[in-house]
């Protein structure tokens, strides 16, 4: 019966929550069939009985399936149409008012139910109780009226409050269940949402990682090795002062980046005691021993950095005084730090051979982390530079952001 009528899953589903109302509907057909037989000897002859018999049968599954047929809802004319003819047709063969009292009354409250609004259903119950008069006036008369008249508006204003109360509260259960199964959607997105910000997290801290193992190990690394390169040039030319120099720069920065390493390894985030104005002098003074070359350091007199972008501002002078040493070419570095207008400004200026800052080679960590420092602290990272025309990194905080 199903797959003949293609029943819409969608709509089996809703009308699962109606089906206590239509199990006491058919009960009530039921009941009406087994009564009219009963007490009307005339009506268990074939020539009623059958017609009797098909005609409830039909009504009946119309009953239960209507769910299905008045959607959409402009078939819903078309059935009540056709169930009120059957209530006719079943009152005229069987003769009883009984029949059709019962039969009107069990159509109102499912008209009731599909209307849902209290205004329309007021009107239906009016009509249903023209009809019923009509068609007892056609079965026994006037005189037969008010007899059942004040009964069936009784019933009549009952089943219009039951119905309406039942559809109520289905209403108020189905809200319960659609929140039920958004809080559950909701539930699944905070998982997936909490599994993206772990993947986001971890990511994070393999970018951080990254950042931090580039800062020590690979500026250590590359000092260390233009340290040694000088040791080789001070060896050939037996300049044995020179040699002493350079090997006890290169054991203190060797004992640095150890230091440092070990404190990336184990997480160790936050920088000693020394204020920022002091780091970067150091990262200055370190870059002029190793390089040789000539750097001038401009600070404010008072340099108040909130501890959140110390660091950034520190490693972004490291990194840019290491990509000087190690691409630039230069003979003159420029290094000023100033405060206006509640934003910092870093600048790193050099005179070196400059290059495309569009085209910037793969392999340039430094670049990429400068970056990424500036995005972390809030800033912005500008560079300007053309081939044989040196090169300007400037980093710009807003104080009050960070």
């Amino acid at each position: 019966m199903r797959q003949i009528l293609k029943l819409d899953p969608l709509v089996e589903s809703e009308a699962r929550e109606t089906r206590a109302f239509y199990y006491l509907l058919l009960l009530a057909l039921l009941f009406i069939y087994g009564v009219t037989l009963y007490e009307s000897p005339a009506m268990r002859q074939p020539a009623r009985l059958i017609p009797f018999t098909l005609l409830m049968l039909l009504h009946g599954g119309l009953h239960w399936f209507s769910p299905h047929f008045v959607v959409p809802r402009s078939r819903l004319a078309i059935y009540l149409i056709v169930q009120t003819t059957l209530v006719v047709l079943l009152s005229f063969i069987s003769r009883g008012t009984a029949v059709s009292f019962g039969l009107i009354m069990a159509l109102a409250g499912e008209t009731v139910g599909m209307l849902e609004d209290w205004r329309r259903s007021i009107l239906a119950v009016i009509g249903y109780l023209v009809l019923l008069t009509l068609t007892n006036y056609l079965i026994d008369g006037w005189q037969s009226i008010p007899s059942w008249l004040g009964v069936a508006v009784v019933m009549m204003v009952f089943v219009l409050i039951y119905v309406m109360l039942f559809m109520q509260q289905m209403k108020a259960r189905q809200e319960a269940q659609k929140l039920l199964a958004e809080l559950e959607n909701a539930n699944e997105q905070l998982a997936a949402y909490a599994q993206q910000v772990e993947n986001l997290t971890l990511e994070t801290e393999r970018q951080r990682m990254a950042r931090e193992l580039h800062d020590t190990l690979a500026q250590g690394l590359a000092g260390l090795i233009l340290q040694i390169e000088g040791l080789e040039l001070h060896l050939e030319q037996g300049n044995q002062e020179k040699v002493a120099e350079i090997a006890a720069q290169a054991k203190k920065r060797a004992r640095s980046t150890l230091a440092e390493a070990r404190q990336v390894i184990g997480d160790l985030r936050q920088r000693d005691s020394a204020s920022t104005a002091e780091s970067i002098t150091h990262e200055v003074e370190r870059f002029r021993q190793v390089s040789g070359i000539p750097c001038e350091l401009t600070l404010p007199d008072q340099l108040l950095i909130p501890k959140n972008i110390s660091e950034h501002v520190v490693r972004c002078v490291s990194e840019g005084l290491a990509n000087v040493m190690q691409h630039a070419q230069a003979t003159a570095v420029f290094v000023k730090i100033t405060a206006a207008d509640k934003t910092l400004h870093v600048t790193i200026q050099d005179n070196g051979q400059g290059f495309n800052p569009d085209q910037i080679p793969a392999g340039h960590y430094g670049l990429i982390g400068l970056r990424e420092r500036a995005r972390l602290a809030g800033g912005k990272l500008t560079i300007h530079s053309q081939p044989n025309q040196g090169n300007t990194l400037t980093f710009n905080v807003p104080l009050e952001a960070a």
